[in-house]
């Protein structure tokens, strides 16, 4: 599908310039970062409608932008319930989670859990949080390479490295404040380049907006996908469940939203920009929705200028290089790759964060200087920058499903039942370590087993079992479910000591919260 001809001179003059002002604030910001502190929290100093932006640029990514379109152009709309119900998680973070976060003045998501349950649930949350990170980065940078290589003719290998060099260069240079103005300027292009893409598809239609419902809802291209009451299909129910739990677990334990929480200057600019970047993103998501139905039904009267191996996630970048004026394009490829980079820049950025604060400060070096930590934060960013770039060529090499499919079902596969440790401490009294510990060792080989029934080895020797086993979609629902009552259930034989209550609990549980005086 890499066709040289895609490559116009405005469309790259353009996208030059976004780079160039991307790595210009990296620069600009690394001037400006001379701690650890700066590094990893921008000195807890932003404006909350700035970070709103970095939030909503961060939380969008290049899945909205390329594998939304292509999941509502190859079937229908059964995602979207589940993003329209992204306010429901929302607002427990907003009431919960923010608070606690910055009440705690902590700079990891994984301190609490070792003042709630001890140092092995830091680790182990720890190492949840980075293995979904870089699954979760991997996926995204695969996804932006996609049109790169449409446009310019390389092969997808070296697109690959150099989208993740840049990316990395001007994130290791300035650190968390540089992570959010970029995304600042990323979420505008992001916004903006996708608004114009809906006049152009319309009005190269001569029925224009109403034609592209009319015949999306004759085709059944709103329609949500199966209802039905079961477990072995990917019903809208359970995607429903899996996001909610994958949009907690976002909200509740990921230290690039955690960062984010932190890194605004008090609590009202955090409560406005909380606000602000939760309005902003599930316009966005509908947005782009619409965008693959409506390619949907463009390609429908024009079935010969797709190619016919395009893959989902290449139409929208295909009608953008093919369908939209020169130097126009460029702009909405700008923001496509905004959308990715304020995604991986966050993860590089939260990554090297916990490497540094919850293993290489926690337990090898605790008495440096702050300009140290920065060095060796610096030096994780180079590192898992490097591993990004590994698991998106992976991902070229080995992908066989939709990238909506794929990010669905690994993300809860790499941080099992994370979310539902913390729900245990931020919601009980008398779940403790152990009790907390056995369960979440249970949920690890829960998933392990899971796994392998899902596998054809499984199939041919064990199909008396296979056949209860439900849908793949969830192992994002049913093992967050199983540590939550587990945990409580073994608390009954391993109670938390000493009783709750006790100041070993102020502070760390909805129920022991105590307002600063």
């Amino acid at each position: 599908m890499a066709e040289t001809d895609l490559a116009r001179w405005p469309d790259l003059l353009v996208m030059g310039l976004n780079l160039a002002a991307l790595v210009a604030i990296g620069w600009y910001c690394s001037r400006k970062t001379d701690s650890a502190d700066s590094y990893f929290l921008a000195d807890r100093s932003m404006p909350g409608w700035i970070v709103a932006f970095s939030m909503m640029a961060t939380i969008i990514s290049s899945m909205t932008f390329l594998a939304l379109p292509g999941a509502t152009f190859q079937d229908d709309w059964r995602f979207m319930p589940a993003h329209a119900m992204y306010f429901v998680p929302a607002l427990a973070a907003y009431f919960i989670f923010m608070p606690f976060f910055r009440r705690g003045h902590i700079t990891t998501a994984y301190e609490y859990l070792e003042r709630r349950f001890g140092s092995w649930a830091r680790i182990y949350g720890a190492i949840a949080f980075l293995f979904h990170h870089i699954f979760r980065t991997g996926i995204i940078l695969y996804a932006v390479s996609l049109p790169f290589e449409q446009m310019s003719g390389l092969k997808m290998p070296v697109v690959i490295v150099g989208l993740g060099v840049l990316v990395a260069a001007y994130t290791i240079a300035g650190g968390l404040k540089a992570v959010i103005y970029t995304d600042l300027l990323q979420g505008i292009a992001l916004i903006i380049g996708g608004l114009i893409c809906i006049p152009i598809l319309a009005g190269q239609l001569p029925g224009g907006l109403s034609q592209i419902v009319q015949e999306a809802t004759a085709a059944d291209k709103f329609g949500v996908g199966s209802t039905a009451l079961v477990l072995n299909e990917k019903t809208v129910w359970v995607i429903i469940l899996v996001y909610q739990f994958q949009f907690l677990q976002i909200f509740c334990t990921d230290q690039s939203m955690v960062q984010r929480y932190l890194s605004m200057r008090s609590d009202n600019e955090a409560r406005r920009g909380f606000i602000l970047g939760t309005a902003l993103t599930i316009p966005v998501w509908l947005y782009f929705a619409f965008v693959g139905t409506a390619l949907y039904v463009y390609y429908q009267h024009h079935p010969g200028m797709l190619p016919p191996d395009t893959k989902p996630e290449g139409v929208f970048p295909y009608f953008i290089l093919t369908q939209i004026p020169a130097g126009v394009a460029g702009f909405v490829i700008a923001g496509l790759l905004a959308a990715a980079m304020s995604t991986l820049d966050s993860s590089i950025n939260a990554s090297a964060g916990t490497v540094t604060n919850d293993f290489y400060r926690r337990f090898f070096d605790d008495s440096a200087t702050s300009q140290h930590y920065l060095r060796i934060g610096r030096l994780f960013s180079v590192l898992f920058s490097a591993i990004m770039i590994c698991v998106a060529l992976t991902i070229h090499f080995m992908r066989t499903e939709t990238l909506m499919d794929v990010q669905t079902v690994v993300y809860p596969v790499v941080s099992a039942g994370l979310l539902s440790l913390f729900l245990l401490g931020f919601l009980t009294l008398r779940v403790g370590s152990r009790a907390a510990a056995v369960a979440t060792i249970g949920t690890v080989l829960l998933v392990a087993s899971w796994l392998l029934l899902d596998t054809d080895w499984a199939s041919r020797h064990l199909p008396g079992v296979v056949t209860y086993l439900p849908n793949a979609f969830w192992i994002g629902v049913l093992p967050h479910l199983f540590l939550i009552l587990a945990g409580y259930a073994f608390s009954f034989i391993w109670p938390a000591l000493p009783a709750a209550g006790s100041d070993r609990l102020a502070n760390l549980t909805i129920w022991t919260r105590r307002d600063p005086t």
